[in-house]
């Protein structure tokens, strides 16, 4: 799916393949130190990223590329089901958790592309493939800063919900989003 960002260049959006895994290692490594930090459900170099996406019934990654550079731009991975060590934290804001319907989302855009319209549009795309393969609730992989204010106000512009706070480097809050 191409899409136009608001800076009037053209972006690709689609399925992260394995053929992408290098350059998306050098798409996280060029990250800002402050964007780096605040994205973690896996390992930046080539290795990593194979592993996690060898068990594709578990975790699908879609990607934006530039299409004049044909660099990734952004990134984002999906895991079916909710992480086991947030599960308790989940089930205490009363969450009846579901590893067929639920979904643990971790986004990504590279600095020079945030506030382009690429997220939402990356987000969007995704949103359409987990609803055609019967994911009903987006759960923030291990919540979002509370002081990542660009990112909370994506999620909220995008109908996300806080469940509640909790601490961890920081204050952090869990959110949702259920698919209609």
């Amino acid at each position: 799916m191409i899409i136009q960002a608001k800076n009037k260049r053209q972006i690709l959006l689609r399925k992260l393949g394995s053929a992408d895994f290098e350059k998306l290692s050098d798409y996280l490594f060029k990250l800002s130190a402050e964007t780096a930090k605040r994205f973690g459900p896996h390992g930046f170099d080539t290795n990593s990223i194979a592993d996690i996406f060898r068990k594709p019934d578990n975790y699908m990654g879609f990607i934006a590329l530039d299409t004049e550079t044909a660099e990734i731009i952004a990134y984002s991975i999906v895991k079916q089901g909710f992480l086991e060590h947030d599960s308790s934290r989940l089930r205490s804001y009363g969450l009846t958790l579901d590893s067929k319907t639920d979904c643990t989302f971790a986004p990504s855009v590279a600095d020079a592309w945030q506030s382009q319209g690429v997220g939402n549009g990356l987000f969007q795309f995704v949103l359409s493939n987990l609803h055609s393969v019967g994911i009903k609730r987006i759960i923030l992989w291990g919540g979002v800063q509370s002081d990542n204010h660009k990112a909370v106000s994506f999620y909220r512009k995008n109908s996300f919900t806080t469940l509640g706070e909790f601490e961890y480097y920081g204050n952090n809050y869990d959110m949702i989003l259920e698919i209609i």
